[in-house]
């Protein structure tokens, strides 16, 4: 709570609510973090993360400051001499946006794919029948969704995420401009089908401008 309170107020920041996560909740959330390491991503919420703060800080720096008679500055005054800049608030603005986005997209175009490929085949295939596809409707469709999947299994994993990000946006476009081509009406439908595919490319611009973590 002090180190948090420390950074918040550096940072020009209030207080944070204090929340207390029972046992199991805490076990489960570090499990999850461990699940992301096995994708190749590198989450601070593990389960040796958990041993370490069970553990707590046991170093002792009195034998290095009798050696260079040097007193270690506190976490306060040490950020006191570096102030926060817009770089550092934008950094912890977005620290759990990162996670949320890197599990959103995935889960958006395997759901996608998935959806597609299942309950919402049939309305997949009139879509497609409603452009004059005929023939090609149920290929299409289906070609679709397993591209959909694919994207999201690339984004998924993190050695190739860039390149499932790349492919997100790549295939968003294909689709927007393909179904302009084909329904222009869509775009003024009232749920916007068309219209939401813009944000959902910004977003993936957002993903590629965050994931980066050295």
């Amino acid at each position: 709570d002090e180190i948090v309170g420390t950074f918040r107020r550096w940072l020009g920041w209030g207080s944070a609510a204090r929340l207390v996560l029972p046992g199991w909740v805490a076990r489960f959330l570090y499990r999850l973090g461990d699940l992301a390491a096995v994708l190749g991503w590198r989450p601070p919420m593990r389960t040796n993360a958990a041993r370490e703060i069970t553990r707590g800080a046991v170093g002792d720096p009195s034998n290095w400051t009798s050696l260079t008679g040097i007193h270690p500055q506190s976490l306060a005054q040490f950020l006191a001499l570096n102030p926060a800049t817009v770089q550092e608030k934008w950094f912890a603005g977005l620290y759990f946006a990162k996670p949320a986005i890197f599990v959103v997209l995935p889960f958006f175009w395997i759901m996608t794919g998935i959806v597609s490929l299942t309950t919402g085949y049939g309305n997949g295939i009139g879509l497609m029948q409603s452009t004059g596809a005929g023939m090609l409707s149920a290929p299409a469709v289906i070609a679709g969704a397993l591209a959909d999947v694919v994207v999201g299994a690339l984004i998924a994993w993190r050695p190739t995420a860039r390149k499932g990000v790349y492919a997100g946006i790549a295939l968003s476009l294909f689709y927007l401009i393909v179904g302009t081509f084909l329904r222009p009406d869509l775009w003024n439908e009232p749920l916007g089908p068309f219209l939401k595919v813009l944000p959902i490319i910004v977003l993936h611009f957002v993903a590629l401008a965050i994931l980066e973590e050295r």
